[in-house]
C-alpha cells in the first residue's frame, strides 16, 4: 500500500507534467500563429478560405451610421452574419460580422431608456469588442482631437485595410448555398 506521502508526490508529479504539457501546447500554438503571420498568411478555417487583398479606407466619422439608423446598421451583418460549414452545415458567425452585430447591439442599448436596457448581452459585446481590438492591435496614429476642431490638413484619416467586401461576398455566397440546400430538403 502506498503511503500518503507517495500519493501526494505522485499527484504533484502528474500535475506538473500536465502543466508542462499545457505550456508546451500553448507555446507551439503561439509559434505556429506567429510564423503564419510573419509569412503573411493567417491561419484560417480549412472549410472557408477568403483571400483578402489590401484596400484603402478613408475614415469619415460623421456619416451614415447614427444612433438611430437601424437599417444601415442591420445591413452590416446580413442574416446575422451566420454561415454554415462542413457536411452537417454547422452554423458559425464570421468574427467581423459578430463584431459589427455587437456594435449594433450596444448602439441599440444606448438608444433605449436606461430601464429598458439589457446589461448582460451588452457586457458580452463590450468585452468581445475589447478583446478583438486588443487582438488586432492597430498601430496607426490618430489625431488626438477631432479633425474639424484642429483644422487638420487631412481631416479624414486613410487606412490600409484588408478588403472587407470579399468577406461579404463569401458570406452571401455561403448563405445562398445554404438556403438552396435547405430548400432541397437538406435539413
Amino acid at each position: 500500500m502506498l503511503s500518503k506521502r507517495a500519493v501526494e508526490n505522485t499527484i504533484i508529479v502528474v500535475a506538473l507534467i500536465v502543466l508542462v504539457m499545457n505550456a508546451a501546447f500553448k507555446l507551439a500554438a503561439q509559434t505556429i500563429v506567429r510564423r503564419a503571420e510573419e509569412q503573411g498568411r493567417a491561419p484560417q478555417h480549412p472549410l472557408w478560405h477568403v483571400e483578402r487583398k489590401e484596400v484603402v479606407l478613408e475614415l469619415d466619422s460623421w456619416t451614415r451610421y447614427t444612433l438611430h439608423s437601424d437599417a444601415q446598421w442591420a445591413s452590416l451583418f446580413p442574416d446575422g452574419g451566420i454561415i454554415h460549414l462542413g457536411p452537417t452545415r454547422a452554423p458559425y458567425t464570421v468574427s467581423m460580422m459578430h463584431q459589427l452585430r455587437c456594435l449594433d447591439f450596444v448602439r441599440e442599448q444606448l438608444a433605449k431608456p436606461v430601464p429598458d436596457r439589457d446589461p448582460e448581452p451588452t457586457r458580452h459585446c463590450l468585452n468581445y469588442l475589447r478583446q478583438m481590438v486588443t487582438c488586432r492591435g492597430d498601430l496607426h496614429f490618430d489625431l488626438y482631437q477631432y479633425a474639424h476642431k484642429v483644422n487638420a490638413v487631412h481631416p479624414h484619416a486613410v487606412r490600409r485595410c484588408k478588403d472587407w467586401r470579399v468577406v461579404y461576398e463569401k458570406v452571401w455566397e455561403n448563405q445562398r448555398e445554404h438556403h438552396t440546400w435547405v430548400g432541397e430538403g437538406g435539413i
